[in-house]
């Protein structure tokens, strides 16, 4: 009784009693570890006694949710929604068919989810939120208002001046970089703004984008001394001009990504105003494009294509170094979605057209693998595989097998051959298969491309984060291909996708989208995977998904009107003004009405998309309806 020198004895006599039993209890019976998880998938089955919901996958499999009592259950909501009331349902609002996100949490000795909360993605069954007809504009808005107030304070005129391209998370300008101004990601923001512009006619995202244009033509445009041809600077630091990039992996070089992307922006200005200024600068790059990094010695043309890398000194093609007298998916691929395909609808320049089916030809002939289920996407002068370089070594990036796929489905829509159609598709139903997480929806980062000698496995690289630019290129993928050949597995695979990026990815606190989300959907924010602007991130992937989608969800998939604003300027008087925003299916939409000024305008072509302008002196709004067929 030594132990109870220090209270009543019988009450800790009675403690021991009671306490030795219930302890020898406890440790006899052992703790399951738990972790947090996520699903996504249509309801099969629900027992409303028990709160027990049966999910089906994307791949068949079937997962059980127990609701907890404490659950929040809530309809998705849009990044226009900074706070959204809860809107408690009862278990029986668990309609069958109806798609849903549960997260919470996974106990090792039950294998049933325990859902904290539940995210409904359809307002019924077969009709998700996020393919409402003003879903995709309303946050093309959001992200318009969240880049012009960050980059250039809330008031007017806009000064591009203040433009910088490392951003924080909360919107602020970096203060160790914050001179930086990089003219591809300049570009970029071009090219998200001139597309909202658009989608909802704004005309202060329009003057925007203008005075961005006028600010990289006046400083970061370099003209050859003949006046034939245009390139531009890498970046401007501290006010000062910077020709090679800065970017680790092209460091000292000229890379042509950067001068494909530094066209994206002016091309859709271009579609949104017809201003021949910037016309003549586009094509002029091309032209510098053409006669430094093409290609063109071998008399076999599925042997030429763009080399990726110039010497800034000689404006030769780099002969040393990782990047050496090297192609790949950047120098070839790129030029299709950044600028070319979109030059092509807005000019109907035949030229384009036929470089546009140059470079399918090359990525049909030389990308795809018959042993990998990932494309090639490194190669030399003669197009032999190179599995060597730098990061990459023998891997597959996921979001370029779905750009791949997206590409040449929009090609065969302008050029049609069952071989753009047969690539995009074994690309597309590939990474159904090892790209996609059919667990959670979206798609992985990089892959390797052959399984691993031990376990059979195509395995994750360094993590199982998925990229907000790789998950546009995948619900755009399959979006489109299902307006092509309406296979409904593209349209489940597009929408599970689409499901998770507008669960996981915009930013409610302080706008726009997260670079990176881990597998389950948490925003991954360390280092710079947490800046809203950086070298490889701006105002362009996450606007052109509300472009795109806007278009997709509308035109081809559930067949509603879209309303199109464009300003062309006094010298477009009198000319045919090409307006098909993006290449459709063949024969899929049409031109249905036009409005100048406001008032209804007759003389347009309703089969090739294309407005008569009036002779006019004084430009007006244009606005276009598109409807299916």
């Amino acid at each position: 009784m030594a132990n109870c020198s220090y209270g009543i004895p019988g009450f800790l006599l009675a403690c021991h009693i009671f306490s030795v039993p219930a302890t020898a209890a406890l440790a006899s019976k052992p703790v399951p570890t738990v972790r947090y998880d996520r699903v996504q998938g249509t309801v099969s089955r629900v027992n409303p006694d028990s709160a027990l919901v049966v999910v089906r996958l994307l791949d068949g499999s079937t997962q059980r949710l127990r609701i907890a009592s404490n659950a929040y259950l809530h309809p998705l909501k849009g990044l226009d929604e900074r706070s959204r009331r809860p809107e408690p349902k009862g278990i029986p609002a668990f309609a069958s068919g109806t798609r849903i996100a549960a997260s919470g949490l996974v106990y090792s000795d039950r294998p049933e989810l325990v859902a904290k909360e539940v995210t409904f993605f359809d307002h019924a069954v077969d009709k998700p939120i996020f393919e409402d007809p003003d879903w995709w504009s309303s946050q093309a808005r959001e992200l318009a208002d969240f880049w012009i107030k960050t980059q250039f304070g809330p008031g007017d005129p806009v000064d591009p001046t203040a433009y910088r391209t490392n951003i924080t998370k909360a919107g602020t300008k970096r203060p160790e970089s914050v001179n930086l101004q990089e003219t591809d990601t300049i570009s970029r923001l071009i090219y998200g703004l001139s597309s909202t512009y658009i989608l909802n006619g704004n005309p202060r995202v329009l003057e925007a984008a203008r005075q961005l244009v006028r600010y990289q033509r006046e400083r970061f445009r370099i003209e050859s001394a003949d006046g034939t041809q245009v390139y531009w600077l890498h970046a401007l630091r501290d006010g000062r001009p910077v020709l090679a990039s800065l970017f680790a992996d092209d460091a000292g070089t000229i890379p042509l990504y950067e001068q494909i992307y530094c066209l994206a922006g002016l091309t859709q200005y271009y579609r949104a105003t017809g201003d021949t200024v910037i016309l003549a600068d586009i094509e002029k790059t091309i032209r510098f494009m053409d006669e430094h990094y093409w290609d063109g010695t071998p008399k076999d043309p599925m042997q030429r294509g763009y080399f990726s890398h110039l010497d800034p000194g000689t404006l030769q093609v780099v002969e040393s170094g990782p990047n050496g007298l090297r192609k790949n998916w950047n120098s070839v691929g790129d030029h299709l979605p950044a600028y070319l395909e979109n030059l092509y609808l807005g000019t109907r320049d035949p030229k384009h057209l036929k470089r546009l089916v140059e470079l399918a030809d090359l990525i049909v002939e030389h990308f795809p693998d018959k042993g990998s289920p990932f494309v090639n996407e490194r190669f030399d002068a003669r197009w032999n595989p190179d599995h060597g370089y730098a990061w990459q070594q023998n891997r597959g990036v996921v979001g370029h097998n779905l750009k791949i796929a997206w590409c040449l489905t929009r090609l065969h829509g302008l050029a049609p051959h069952d071989r753009y159609l047969r690539t995009a598709r074994k690309c597309a139903d590939l990474m159904e298969v090892y790209g996609q997480d059919v667990r959670r929806g979206g798609w992985y980062d990089v892959i390797e491309r052959e399984p691993d000698p031990v376990t059979g496995r195509y395995e994750l690289v360094w993590h199982d984060r998925k990229a907000w630019w790789q998950q546009e290129q995948g619900i755009l993928a399959y979006y489109v291909l299902y307006g092509t050949v309406h296979d409904p597995a593209y349209l489940a695979s597009a929408r599970a996708g689409s499901g998770f990026y507008n669960l996981a990815f915009p930013d409610h606190d302080d706008g726009d989208i997260f670079f990176d989300c881990q597998s389950d959907g948490t925003p991954y924010l360390l280092g710079d995977r947490a800046d809203k602007g950086s070298h490889s991130k701006s105002g362009y992937h996450n606007m052109e998904l509300t472009y795109f989608a806007h278009l997709y969800t509308n035109l081809l998939v559930n067949r509603r009107p879209v309303a199109l604003h464009f300003r062309p300027g006094a010298e477009a008087a009198g000319t045919r003004f090409q307006v098909q925003p993006i290449a459709f299916p063949k024969g899929s939409v049409r031109l249905a009405s036009v409005s100048i000024g406001g008032r209804p305008w007759r003389n347009f072509d309703s089969d090739r998309l294309s407005v008569m302008l009036p002779d006019w002196k004084v430009p007006e709004p244009v606005v276009v309806t598109l409807v299916p067929r």
